[in-house]
């Protein structure tokens, strides 16, 4: 018990530092009501322009139903937000760090949730949830760093009429709440705070990170069409001996050739024509995929048909295919979208004696690591 009570105490301590910026991370969606507990609340109605203090223990419920009243207030609206001095409030089984904020939306008779929490803090929840609070400590500095870039970076470029930065979820970043903490992510943060990662030119882009390349790492726009500055493909033998093993599947004939309209319609202004596809040969090196839908050669991202099929059907950008027996076979390698920092390969590396800035240094090989804020 001793040892629990002095991580809490730290915790709070460590985040509290104005030199450490607050991000705002969506945490749920679409709620009917919200429910928070804490101790000496403090609730704010902006819409009223009301502040009020509880002392002790207090439940508080929202009703994010009004009906007819929600037609006067504009979109994206701060509703209330309710804070601590202790530092914690509870939203159903969890804690949060920071503050908890209700947004409002006129098109829906709905809350959005808003958890608006020191950015150092964020990270230590965030390890546990992205990879694992009991890894190496230097894999999780590294992870730590990106992570960190990725969301300093969005906090720099947000939209000042978005009410949020950031999305707990695999659109962005997966964060935790307040006991998803442990001692090593505590310590990850700790000594690398303010730590972020600047490409050639000093430019601060997003710091991607995925769970297995597989044997080789991807650039943005081998993926999305973006280019960002400094990415490099790096051969990746790390990875290959731990979490998911080589994959493989079918697809069936007509479902490829609907993907593929899809894809084209959406990607590239064009369509199939003839429902007869042909694949040309395939090697996991190709980040495209070449075929023939009758007699016109179509050239298509790999990453385009897995974001249309799915992680179920395609785990990875990086699979071949091959036509057998009038099924389309396909066999991967790896987890996740292949860009950045390849998780697994990280914590087999920390393993042999790497640190953090090796790490870094292997999987983003023009960038450097950069001082953003100081506690």
């Amino acid at each position: 018990m001793l040892r629990t009570g002095c991580f809490v105490i730290f915790l709070l301590v460590n985040t509290a530092s104005a030199a450490v910026p607050s991000v705002k991370v969506l945490i749920a969606k679409s709620l009917n009501s919200v429910v928070v507990e804490g101790m000496d609340l403090k609730k704010t109605v902006h819409t009223l322009r009301q502040s009020q203090q509880y002392s002790g223990r207090k439940t508080i419920s929202f009703n994010c139903r009004p009906g007819k009243r929600r037609a006067s207030l504009p979109n994206s609206l701060l509703v209330a937000s309710l804070s601590s001095p202790t530092g914690l409030i509870s939203w159903g089984k969890n804690k949060y760090q920071g503050e908890l904020q209700l947004l409002a939306d006129t098109g829906a008779n709905s809350c959005d949730l808003v958890n608006s929490i020191p950015l150092e803090a964020y990270i230590t929840t965030l390890l546990s949830k992205e990879m694992n609070g009991t890894w190496p400590v230097e894999a999780l500095k590294a992870q730590a760093v990106a992570a960190r870039t990725y969301a300093f970076e969005r906090l720099r470029k947000s939209d000042s009429a978005k009410l949020y930065h950031l999305e707990s979820s695999e659109k962005d970043q997966v964060s935790g709440t307040f006991f998803d903490a442990t001692e090593k992510t505590l310590r990850a943060s700790r000594e690398t705070e303010g730590e972020i990662l600047v490409g050639p030119t000093g430019k601060i882009s997003p710091a991607f990170f995925h769970s297995k390349c597989g044997g080789k790492t991807l650039r943005p726009d081998q993926v999305w069409g973006g280019v960002e500055e400094g990415y490099r493909s790096v051969n990746c033998t790390f990875c290959q001996k731990t979490g998911m093993k080589d994959w493989q599947g079918k697809i069936k004939n007509k479902k490829l050739v609907s993907m593929v309209d899809q894809v084209l319609k959406k990607y590239y202004s064009d369509n199939i024509s003839d429902t007869e596809i042909r694949i040309m040969p395939d090697s996991m090196a190709n980040s495209e995929l070449r075929l023939y839908a009758g007699d016109r050669l179509h050239i298509i991202k790999k990453s385009y048909l897995r974001n249309l099929a799915g992680r179920e059907v395609l785990p990875s950008n990086n699979f071949i295919m091959a036509m057998k027996n009038n099924e389309i076979h396909v066999e991967g390698q790896g987890y996740g979208h292949g860009v950045g920092l390849c998780q697994l390969g990280a914590l087999e590396l920390a393993k042999r004696g790497y640190d953090y800035r090796q790490i870094l240094s292997f999987y983003f090989p023009r960038h450097k690591i950069k001082t953003a804020y100081t506690p």
